[in-house]
């Protein structure tokens, strides 16, 4: 009896894992989350917006990615557009169902004293809807998206 249980007991705890994975791949289209990154693609709008060069952003998201940066509340970003060290990275575009997302980096490069190890530091996230032009602050440690309003 006791093979038989040695046996059976991680058959059991396998199939209710796999039930359990199941129900938590199932996503609820009704709302704006992100679970996790595509592979880097760019946009045909956003190829065609920003001149032929890769990465780059079209013109009517930089000005909103400004607007942002000179009325947000993260602490971070209000002290790189003080220093004058602020800048963003065009990271990837996002399809979902009812939605196409750009994905940028908000942040500043940095480097050593001497010049060595010049890094890019992320000091926040922003999705904005391509189709709608409207912006969605990333928030990490919910790993929602926010919609943001001009004050």
């Amino acid at each position: 009896m006791k093979k038989y249980f040695i046996y059976l007991m991680p058959v059991c705890m396998t199939m209710a894992c796999a039930d359990r994975n199941n129900q938590q791949g199932k996503t609820d289209t009704t709302t704006a989350t992100v679970n996790t990154a595509p592979p880097a693609t760019t946009t045909e709008e956003a190829k065609a917006n920003a001149d032929g060069i890769p990465g780059a952003t079209p013109p009517w998201a930089d000005s909103l990615i400004m607007a942002y940066a000179k009325e947000t509340s993260n602490e971070l970003i209000k002290y790189a557009v003080k220093d004058s060290s602020f800048t963003w990275i065009l990271d990837n575009t996002e399809k979902t169902d009812s939605a196409e997302y750009m994905i940028i980096h908000l942040g500043h490069h940095v480097e050593e004293e001497d010049h060595s190890n010049p890094r890019f530091v992320t000091d926040g996230w922003l999705y904005i809807n391509t189709a709608t032009r409207k912006l969605y602050e990333y928030d990490v440690p919910a790993d929602t998206l926010i919609p943001w309003h001009r004050k």
